[in-house]
């Protein structure tokens, strides 16, 4: 992931009316993308394989079924290498590929049926999970507790715990009301905490 991961920097442009607008791009990332876009297949390649490792484990996080999780990496990668010309360098390429990642797991779990994101409206009270419970698990224990959750809370955790994204703005890419949101996330968040209590339970939890 050298390749990823070096040569960043901090680049300016200068607008129309002199103000200097800030924007963060690798020099490799638009040198790469250049390469791609001009049918370089080397280039096309070395994208793919400086991304794709990660972007199989968001899949998995997202999508419980192995075989269903790579078809939702390889028709991401495809919208990517198909829309790479719609690229901005105002933010940095592996943050673009994410979200075209994201959204293509988000296709395949629609696919389903609405039936399957769709929690209960009634409002709940928020529950707190603390950093400290994911520093005491290691990757592929948190992974496998992700993927026996409901396709319904492990969705919406996803969005919003580890993606960061706002009730409204979760509600919005799944087409489901903000109440249910905020149902399947305190749902997802009692899961969590119930199966970590019974696989570790000598793991101090908060109260």
């Amino acid at each position: 992931m050298s390749f990823i991961l070096s040569g960043r920097k901090k680049f300016t442009r200068q607008a129309t009316n002199g103000i200097k607008i800030q924007s963060y791009c690798s020099m490799q990332e638009v040198e790469l993308v250049r390469k791609c876009l001009e049918g370089d297949q080397k280039a096309c390649k070395e994208l793919y394989s400086s991304y794709a490792p990660k972007m199989l484990g968001l899949c998995h996080r997202y999508i419980a079924h192995t075989a269903e999780a790579e078809d939702a990496l390889q028709e991401g990668f495809i919208k990517i290498f198909q829309n790479l010309q719609s690229w901005r360098h105002s933010g940095p390429l592996g943050a673009w590929i994410r979200r075209i990642i994201v959204n293509t797991c988000l296709s395949k779990i629609q696919a389903h049926g609405p039936e399957v994101l769709n929690g209960s409206e009634t409002l709940v009270p928020e529950i707190q999970v603390e950093p400290d419970i994911f520093y005491s698990l290691d990757y592929q224990a948190f992974e496998q507790i992700l993927k026996s959750m409901p396709i319904g809370y492990r969705t919406v955790f996803n969005l919003s715990i580890i993606e960061g994204y706002s009730y409204e703005e979760i509600a919005t890419l799944l087409k489901i009301k903000e109440v249910s949101c905020r149902s399947q996330l305190h749902k997802a968040k009692q899961f969590l905490y119930q199966r970590i209590h019974s696989l570790y339970p000598n793991l101090k939890l908060p109260a």
